[in-house]
């Protein structure tokens, strides 16, 4: 894909989940490298990739420490390590229980896969509008035989009832162990906490944002209104917020290709185990 086709199919959600939006910027900036692109070029494309998708430190990370260091490839190495978060998650699931999820996590749907082969297990997904993407996950599950219930999204607490595990995915995890992730993911957790169903959160750790130890704001990415309603009556402002932060205490555990770590010492951890990623946030500030 060129420069324009990668862009907009990020801003259209066509390329959806913050792993293949990561490798998908990563891949076009190192193809832009080893064609000769200069630093204005590579720094206007840069640009662009951030602005398609603002809540995406993943992508973020990923360009700092591949264009700081030159180990493009070592990046993408990175943003391929499910099958440490695989290892990792899989305990999670237990022979027979009810899995609850929400939207679409290409890092919980791996997961999922992996257990699927092992063990059985059902599904609970909701819709996540306005763009379905739980549809996405229904689909990939049930296509690997798992049994699936699929539910709207004001569903969630019939769905949550039954359920012995929730995880979601992640598309931010801030310095204060705070989890931004798809627009109800919040009041779902609540739901989960009480019925007493454990919320964990499935990840790669290159999700945690070191700009937000700098004192930086994550920003919540506002989508347009079209996506709700196309022709609202005059007077009716849509809100359409594409993803909120979670608390910590509503939060069992982060799961990465590091382990399960508690919220509020995953940043210590990501911090400890990846120097080069908050040196290049440093750099950036």
């Amino acid at each position: 894909m060129d420069v324009d086709e990668t862009v907009r199919k990020i801003e259209a959600v066509e390329i959806q989940g913050a792993t293949n939006v990561a490798d998908a910027g990563v891949r076009l900036l190192k193809r832009l490298v080893e064609e000769g692109a200069d630093a204005d070029r590579i720094d206007e494309v840069t640009e662009r990739l951030k602005n398609a998708r603002p809540t995406e430190p993943f992508l973020f990370n990923c360009i700092r420490v591949a264009r700081e260091t030159g180990e493009y490839d070592r990046v993408l190495e990175q943003i391929e390590a499910q099958d440490e978060i695989d290892a990792n998650g899989a305990p999670l699931v237990e022979e027979g229980s009810v899995v609850y999820t929400h939207c679409h996590s290409s890092s919980v749907t791996s997961v999922l896969e992996t257990v699927a082969e092992d063990r059985g297990f059902r599904a609970r997904v909701t819709e996540t509008r306005p763009l379905y993407q739980g549809r996405k996950t229904a689909r990939e599950l049930a296509e690997t035989d798992v049994p699936v219930r699929f539910y709207v999204d004001s569903g969630a607490r019939i769905a949550l009832r039954d359920a012995d595990v929730m995880l979601i995915g992640a598309d931010a995890i801030l310095d204060n162990g705070k989890v931004i992730n798809k627009i109800g993911s919040e009041m779902f957790a609540e739901v989960a906490g009480g019925y007493d169903v454990p919320v964990y959160v499935v990840t790669n750790s290159w999700k945690y944002d070191p700009m937000s130890s700098f004192g930086y704001e994550t920003e919540i990415e506002r989508r347009a209104s079209e996506e709700v309603w196309g022709e609202p009556p005059e007077g009716v402002e849509v809100v359409n917020y594409a993803f909120e932060k979670i608390a910590p205490e509503k939060i069992d555990g982060i799961v990465s290709e590091l382990g399960v770590h508690e919220p509020e010492e995953f940043a210590e951890a990501v911090s400890g185990e990846y120097p080069t990623l908050v040196e290049a946030a440093r750099t950036a500030r």
